[in-house]
């Protein structure tokens, strides 16, 4: 049985595949008492992990420990279970280690949720860890709560092709009813982000966010949805409206620098004059209310096709996940970044169906990365 352990901790700069190693040992046949055995489907692999890689704790989770396994959010099936809430069969979503095949009790299985039979309709199970799963959470919530956005509005999102930015953008679009520009920084990624129905979009590497937002938004911006932070950001804020919101989602420009090494922004005082309101959040911030209402609508949203499933799948294999994360970390992914660890029936109610038959029917846009550093 494989295993992705921490091998260093990063403080500042690139986390590398050195960072991470694989071992193997033998595979557990038994739960143990009052718990679980999960064997690892699908891994997540997300920006916010970066700061795990720092020692101790973080804003809202641990840092990862060396020499123990890395956790993110997964999707597993249960083999074996001494806990009267699970049984063998059952498809489960949470906080999972990096194990090919986990042993979960205590903490572990607070944190563990059994994904109900058939509530992924057509689609694969992983739709649990992109639109259905924590990041649909986050920009179903944060719009909800924070940006409030009204038919019409210009909104702008920053990392638009990421698995936040592509859902943020499809709900402002087909659901809000807003005009909806963003960035990213491949060309590739600029026309993945209008097939999903931005109206506009730039490669911030060949055009400066100034320009594009004085070309793309000459009215100014009501919502900037910012995944960015720096520079990105302050150039969101020379053009807001007044009385617009700014969603504090993330800053990935800034996560591998040194504190003192973060840009330091130069108009924070338009926040004032333009009487904006900026909020940061974590999902995990969302009362059950909102959960609720988050998996009715969003439910729907899928099933109607007003957001889509995107995927990137890197290099199948749990080893590989380690070097998945760096390549994400690096921009390579367009959509929600998965790592498929075994084979498995995965969907939730009967045999999966092909990539291939769910991009025909329109619900998934599956990219496979096979190349590693």
């Amino acid at each position: 049985m494989k295993r992705v352990l921490l091998n260093q901790h990063v403080l500042e700069g690139e986390v590398l595949p050195t960072h991470f190693k694989v071992d193997e040992g033998p595979l557990p046949e038994v739960a143990p008492e009052d718990g679980v055995l999960v064997d690892l489907i699908y891994v997540s692999v997300d920006p916010y992990m970066r700061g795990r890689f720092r020692p101790g704790a973080g804003y809202f989770v641990s840092g990862f420990e060396l020499n123990e396994p890395i956790t993110s959010g997964g999707v597993g099936r249960v083999v074996d279970s001494k806990s009267s809430d699970f049984s063998k069969g059952d498809l489960v979503v949470g906080f999972l280690p990096w194990e090919e095949r986990a042993t979960l009790s205590g903490p572990f299985l607070k944190m563990l949720n059994k994904i109900p039979s058939g509530s992924a309709g057509t689609l694969p199970v992983s739709v649990f860890l992109g639109p259905l799963g924590m990041v649909g959470l986050t920009a179903y919530g944060s719009l909800k709560k924070i940006a409030q956005p009204k038919a019409g509005e210009t909104a702008f999102v920053s990392g638009a092709a990421g698995a936040v930015g592509c859902i943020v953008g499809q709900l402002l679009k087909n659901v809000y009813g807003c005009r909806i520009i963003g960035s990213a920084g491949t060309d590739d990624k600029v026309a993945h982000m209008k097939r999903c129905g931005f109206d506009e979009g730039w490669n911030y590497r060949t055009m400066s966010t100034q320009d594009a937002l004085a070309k793309y938004a000459p009215e100014g911006l009501d919502i900037y949805y910012d995944n960015v932070g720096g520079e990105t950001l302050e150039a969101a804020l020379d053009h807001m409206n007044n009385f617009g919101r700014i969603v504090a989602c993330g800053s990935i420009s800034q996560y591998d620098t040194a504190p003192e090494e973060h840009y330091g922004l130069k108009n924070l005082f338009l926040i004032v004059t333009k009487r904006l309101l900026m909020q940061g959040f974590i999902c995990f911030d969302f009362d059950q209310e909102m959960k609720d209402s988050f998996m009715k609508d969003m439910s729907q949203y899928v099933s109607e096709k007003k957001v889509t499933v995107e995927e990137h799948l890197f290099e199948k294999g749990l080893e590989n996940a380690g070097n998945a994360f760096c390549l994400l970390m690096k921009g390579a992914n367009t959509g929600k970044a998965l790592v498929q660890s075994v084979e498995a029936n995965s969907k939730s109610n009967g045999a999966e169906p092909s990539t291939q038959e769910l991009q025909h029917q329109g619900h998934l846009s599956r990219i496979l990365t096979v190349h590693l550093f």
